[in-house]
């Protein structure tokens, strides 16, 4: 008798109608009957884990879903989609508080407009993982009496429903609230799902629309009843119900997929590749349904032994016939017993799981369409189908605070089949605010936000040095100016160093778009003169002669620096008594040329200051030493870009020796010492401002002692100077030798690297100094313009860099232009165009943008084909 109300009970089909919320609030759903809590889970980064880091986390999930599911008590897992929109990024920058750049609204909407069309073009989806527990429920009463119940239900006022309610909710509260506590401290890291976040997994298997949620912290009444009309036709065909939008009228056509009889297979799932949750990603729309009760370690074993008894009783009967047992008998009764040693040393428990795949379309055909490649897709993973004439039960199922209606297809499973299948699994990376800079490539396809200078206060204790690696043309120079104009949008002052001269184009993008103050620094170009005399940008006296003697002797032989030191000191004191708008290195070097002929070593004085006044005039000296012209304006200080173009400095390659270096060599190298000095200066003394120091061709500046202590000092000491250290170079094996620096790295991009060696040391950068075959193949495969990002909170995902514009594009592009007619032609019209650009007084409406915005922020967005971010294939 026992065995045929087993029997009965797992092919009963629950018919009563759909349990309807009455109160929801912040982290909970009461219906009539029960009480269910509800957490959101974040999403995790996984999708670049080697096969044993994946084996090891699966573990350590399955450990933490067996402490937190209640033994014997119904858990509901959904994982669904919605979209991410432009008012939610807006949204994030409106809870900063923080300086912005004039023209931060103008970039603030072009990421918005970027995430808006990727996300209506299917490339960005917001997963939602919620997982809920059943505290109260009324399981053991019979059919008939729980109708009577509803029936009463009728007669009772809408007031006395939502006080039961309460009622209910608070006599379980300290449990619930208990349960949230162990969960954020879980690797899991679940928070209170928010009752907006509650209401709209509810009314969406409603609706299948888009629509409104109220943002209250509890909802009830008129508000549940608005936010639910629609309305399900079970009758449309046996294969699927169709949903439809009371307010729009909408219809759409949803199958509920389930796994065949033995359709998971009889073993594990392999790990990579059986993640059957996470494989959700590769299926635009299609969401989960998993409901199940966590045996706990008695009812686990329970389990199993009846298990077993069913397999040695197959076993006797082969015997007693004399036949050969089968041996998928033999190989289900070894793995039972396995599974109960590990249940007996508390290494894993058994779970019955009741998995749903939710599919919905347009049409019906399309439906069907959709519904074929999904169980394509999970081909040799888990054998789903659509079981006819029970869609309507298993669409309630989906509900939130319902039960399991259809159980004849329950899965026996251990836990860690769960927690394998990675419903929160992907490649999160990135940070929950600031600029938007590109799409997710990985298993998690939604926007990445990279805050360089972040002002959070969790951020304050971390490290601020931020490297940019790969090989040359991988896009990673351009990444670094968007991640400087980033910076710049929050009110920074920053410091480009340019050895080569190719980046040039964000000063266009900085002050034609952002608005903020530009000083372009050619230390070349005639025009740049005096620009850099440190006479006129020290803050203090003190400061000036240090740097200034510095400047001077640099520029000078060895011989005549060991006779003239002295004599340089005092013309520099001198200088230092008049007002301080009188400083200059012209002055100190006039002092020298006009001194009185009775003053002591006046010759050598007159001798010393010809030899300076001829070597300011040189080309590599005469930014910090040439005399400043009316327009000249010293080193900016305040916020804003200084973008310092070192191209054709004559820097010594071969000879280390400084007494060997030729004229132009001491000039190049006195005025590279400058620049440093210059930056050092700024983050010593300007402490209230926030500051990027971006030096781009690394290895250009730490090939001199000077340029590799000063990375060194500022990787070591930014945090505390609040200044950001942005290091793009070629050889990410040169990064490894610069002391204390990979202990200092907050963020890494890694663009493209094929060889082992700066495969291994841009592993070593990304916190992964053991690189397994999926991160090297991810290294080699990677496009112009993607990378692999290592976020300050420690994860790695693969992320395609959005130029948003094809202005931008143009701008900061750092390609040659072509040698003939037609690029010629082409790079006349855009020069006519830049000149265009510069006038103020231009509308940029005139060139296709919106109203104060850069030209190009309105045409169509070249790089969106680019995002394509459905990752399914790790590779």
């Amino acid at each position: 008798m026992k065995r045929v109300r087993q029997t009965s009970q797992a092919f009963e089909r629950i018919t009563t109608p759909i349990a309807a919320p009455r109160v929801i609030t912040d982290g909970a759903l009461v219906t009539d009957d029960t009480v269910w809590s509800w957490m959101q889970i974040p999403g995790s980064s996984t999708y670049l884990l080697e096969d044993d880091d994946l084996g090891r986390a699966t573990a350590e999930a399955a450990g933490a879903l067996q402490a937190l599911l209640p033994t014997g008590a119904d858990y509901h897992l959904k994982v669904l989609w919605s979209t991410h929109t432009a008012e939610e990024y807006r949204a994030g920058w409106d809870r900063l508080h923080s300086v912005m750049a004039p023209g931060a609204s103008d970039y603030i909407d072009m990421g918005a407009q970027r995430i808006t069309r990727n996300s209506e073009e299917g490339y960005f989806r917001r997963r939602v993982v919620l997982l809920g527990v059943k505290w109260t429920g009324e399981d053991e009463e019979s059919t008939l009496r729980r109708a009577g119940k509803i029936a009463r239900r009728g007669l009772r006022t809408q007031a006395t429903t939502y006080q039961e309610a309460h009622e209910h909710l608070e006599m379980v509260r300290p449990q619930i609230n208990r349960w949230f506590d162990q969960a954020s401290r879980g690797v899991l890291r679940g928070r209170r799902a928010p009752a907006s976040v509650i209401a709209w997994a509810y009314a969406r298997e409603i609706r299948r629309t888009a629509f409104e949620t109220p943002d209250d912290d509890v909802l009830s009444g008129p508000a549940l009843v608005d936010l639910m009309h629609g309305e399900v036709d079970p009758a449309d065909s046996p294969t699927h119900v169709a949903v439809t939008d009371s307010k729009t009228a909408d219809r759409r056509y949803v199958s509920i997929l389930v796994p065949a009889t033995n359709g998971f297979p009889p073993h594990e799932l392999e790990l990579p590749g059986g993640e059957w949750l996470e494989i959700l990603t590769d299926l635009p729309g299609v969401e989960a349904s998993v409901r199940g009760v966590n045996h706990g370690q008695a009812g686990s074993i329970a389990l199993i032994d009846h298990g077993r008894k069913t397999t040695r009783s197959q076993t006797r009967e082969a015997s007693v016939q004399g036949a050969q047992v089968p041996l998928d008998v033999i190989d289900a009764d070894d793995t039972l017993n396995i599974r109960r040693q590990e249940i007996q040393r508390r290494q894993d428990v058994m779970t019955t799981n009741h998995a749903r795949w939710v599919v919905h379309a347009a049409t019906a055909e399309e439906l069907a369409d959709l519904v074929a490649r999904v169980q394509e897709r999970y081909t040799g993973v888990v054998r789903l189908e659509v079981v006819p004439h029970v869609q309507d039960l298993l669409w309630r199922e989906l509900l939130p605070g319902d039960r399991v209606r259809v159980p004849e297809f329950a899965q026996h499973q251990p836990m860690r089949t769960l927690a394998g299948s990675w419903f929160h699994g992907g490649s999160t990376v990135g940070d929950s605010s600031g600029p938007y800079i590109g799409a997710n490539l990985g298993s998690t396809p939604q926007p990445v936000q990279a805050h360089i200078v972040s002002r959070a206060e969790p951020d304050r204790s971390r490290p601020t040095t931020i490297t940019f690696t790969g090989r040359s043309g991988a896009g990673k120079s351009t990444a670094a100016m968007l991640a400087v104009l980033g910076a710049l949008l929050e009110g920074a002052w920053a410091l480009l160093a340019d050895p080569k001269g190719d980046l040039r184009g964000i000063v266009t993008v900085a002050h034609d778009l952002l608005g903020v103050p530009v000083q372009l620094v050619d230390v070349l170009d005639d025009t740049a003169t005096g620009t850099m005399d440190p006479m006129r940008f020290c803050p203090t006296a003190d400061l000036a002669r240090s740097l200034t003697l510095d400047a001077l002797l640099g520029a000078l032989n060895a011989d005549d620096r060991r006779r003239g030191e002295t004599i340089l000191e005092h013309a520099i004191d001198t200088v230092l008594r008049w007002p301080r708008d009188a400083w200059s290195a012209q002055r100190v070097i006039n002092e020298l040329v006009s001194i009185p002929a009775d003053r002591p070593d006046a010759d050598l004085a007159r001798e010393l200051g010809e030899t300076l006044t001829v070597r300011a005039r040189q080309a590599h000296m005469r930014a910090v030493l040439g005399p400043a012209t009316p327009t000249t304006q010293p080193l900016m200080t305040g916020r804003g870009l200084v973008y310092l173009g070192l191209a054709g400095l004559e820097l010594p390659r071969h000879n280390p020796d400084p007494d060997k270096w030729t004229v132009a060599e001491r000039c190049s190298m006195t005025t590279f010492r400058v620049a440093l000095h210059y930056a050092l200066q700024q983050s010593r003394n300007v402490r209230h401002l926030k500051k990027l120091v971006a030096l781009t061709e690394l290895h250009l500046i730490t090939g001199y002692p000077e340029g590799k202590a000063f990375v060194e000092w500022l990787a070591r000491t930014g945090r505390a100077l609040q200044t950001w250290l942005l290091l793009d170079t070629q050889a990410a094996a040169d990064l490894a030798v610069l002391t204390g620096l990979i202990e200092q790295i907050v963020m890494s991009f890694a663009f493209q690297a094929n060889g082992k060696a700066e495969q291994d040391a841009q592993a070593v950068l990304l916190h992964r100094p053991e690189p397994g075959s999926r991160l090297r193949t991810m290294q080699a495969s990677l496009s112009t313009g993607d990378c692999i990002m290592l976020d300050r909170s420690g994860r790695i995902a693969p992320i395609h860099w959005d130029l948003m514009t094809a202005w931008i594009r143009d701008a900061l592009s750092t390609d040659a232009t072509e040698d003939t007619d037609t690029a010629k032609d082409t790079e006349d019209a855009e020069h006519g165009q830049d000149a265009v650009r510069s006038d103020p007084s231009d509308s940029a409406a005139e060139d296709g943008g919106p109203d104060g915005v850069a030209p190009g922020t309105g045409e169509l967005f070249e790089q969106a084909a680019a995002v394509d971010v459905g990752g399914g294939d790790r590779s």
